[in-house]
């Protein structure tokens, strides 16, 4: 038996979505302008690929957030993201509820809605904390071998009630 859970809805400031989506906005519109101060203007060939890069990254920064979600199987936590699944064993987890959240990120993707790698974090007991979430608040701290996990389920409440009746221990 598997219940999905989805990840909370991103809540990215309106600032960094509009510096997100300008990067491959600025790709095509540059692309295409002509530099009448050049020696030797830009060839089709470039302006095209120029384009094809920014519609590529645009369809990447719309993808990437979709792909983020958990789901609770007979056997463990699975965790799904752009670049793969993984399912971690209940017995090999840990949940802590924080009110804390993701601090500057360290190294790994920082997207509006997509947020995984090393980040710092912003409340006790932790320094810094695997991030794989939708958001930089609201969510709580999976703890497998030692290293906290940062994920963002839309209910943390609900998702650590399930995780518990599953036989995972909360943490203080």
């Amino acid at each position: 038996m598997t219940a999905p859970l989805s990840a909370a809805p991103p809540t990215s400031p309106v600032w960094f979505r509009a510096l997100v989506w300008l990067v491959p906005l600025l790709l095509i519109v540059t692309a295409w302008i002509p530099d009448d101060g050049a020696d030797k203007p830009l060839p089709v060939a470039g302006s095209v690929a120029l384009t094809l890069l920014g519609v590529g990254l645009a369809a990447l920064f719309a993808q990437v957030p979709r792909r983020l979600s958990y789901t609770l199987t007979d056997t463990g936590l699975r965790v799904s993201r752009f670049s793969g699944s993984f399912e971690w064993p209940y017995r090999e987890l840990r949940v802590r509820r924080t009110d804390a959240g993701l601090g500057l990120r360290v190294g790994g993707v920082g997207l509006p809605g997509y947020y995984t790698g090393n980040y710092t974090f912003t409340g006790a007991g932790y320094r810094s904390v695997q991030a794989i979430a939708s958001n930089t608040r609201g969510g709580l701290i999976v703890e497998r071998g030692g290293t906290p996990y940062y994920l963002t389920p839309a209910d943390p409440d609900a998702f650590a009630q399930a995780l518990a009746a599953r036989g995972v221990p909360m943490l203080d």
